[in-house]
């Protein structure tokens, strides 16, 4: 293992200077100054003299951290060359990594952006733009089983009238190829209704993925229906209506920035 050498400033951090240094050999060395390096200099890799030491380069992370870094001479032809400082990079790496695992854990509490650059200011600063290229760089590489077996449709009310009759009807859209899946006529829009056509229109023993509006007895029915092979997602037109309408009809400018960044 790497010789740790302490002085009454750094005795404290003997664990973390173990955690970081452990798994260097007998070759290496952190000094009283705060340098690493190897304790006997290697040899010149242009003319094959031993080198000596000379001094240390500094690697800084604003707001993380320092290290100082070994530094060689050639006493033959003046090369210099730095010791390895790959595992500091390998730190910030893994640092930073599970920085990102934290506003994937955040965003699925459906915590904003903005709430998460607030919540980091606590611990490491970071921005609105630097989180959600983050939280996009890791989504990009996930990797999503895609199976044929899904069933994607978009299931829709509509009520005209027959005479004086006010009429309901149901649809049903595939979302793949576009074309009616169902279309059926009833005299009212119960939930056995609405139950009733769509275990009569879809395998409920196979997955699904169906859009609907907001109407609050949805979730119920289609839980009851297709229970854990259920994806349920409100429509997007509908949730952007809601948006809008939570605001008065004569806006501020504040109040017409803040509806775009909610839209867009």
């Amino acid at each position: 293992m790497a010789t740790i050498n302490l002085t009454l400033n750094n005795f404290s951090e003997l664990p973390a200077l173990l955690d970081v240094f452990g798994c260097f050999g007998n070759d290496y060395e952190y000094t009283t100054r705060g340098i690493f390096r190897r304790k006997i200099p290697p040899v010149c890799s242009i003319c094959s003299t031993p080198m000596v030491h000379t001094g240390c380069n500094p690697h800084t992370k604003e707001g993380l951290g320092e290290i100082n870094i070994g530094r060689y001479k050639c006493s033959n032809c003046g090369s210099t060359h730095e010791e390895d400082y790959s595992f500091w990079e390998d730190l910030k790496t893994l640092l930073f990594d599970s920085f990102n695992d934290f506003f994937q854990l955040l965003r699925y509490h459906n915590v904003s952006y903005d709430g998460i650059s607030d919540i980091m200011d606590f611990i490491y600063p970071r921005s609105r733009s630097t989180i959600l290229r983050a939280f996009y760089e890791e989504m990009e590489q996930e990797t999503v089983p895609f199976s044929e077996n899904i069933h994607m449709v978009h299931y829709d009310e509509q009520h005209p009238k027959e005479g004086r009759c006010q009429k309901y009807r149901l649809t049903l859209l595939d979302a793949k190829t576009q074309r009616m899946r169902a279309d059926e006529l009833f005299e009212d829009k119960s939930s056995e209704i609405i139950k009733g056509f769509l275990q009569k229109n879809l395998d409920a023993s196979e997955p699904v993925f169906i859009v609907t509006d907001f109407d609050k007895r949805y979730p119920d029915i289609l839980k009851e229906i297709f229970g854990d092979k259920l994806v349920h997602q409100y429509c997007l037109m509908h949730l952007n209506k809601l948006t809008v309408s939570d605001f008065p009809k004569n806006t501020t400018i504040e109040q017409e920035l803040l509806k775009y960044r909610l839209l867009y």
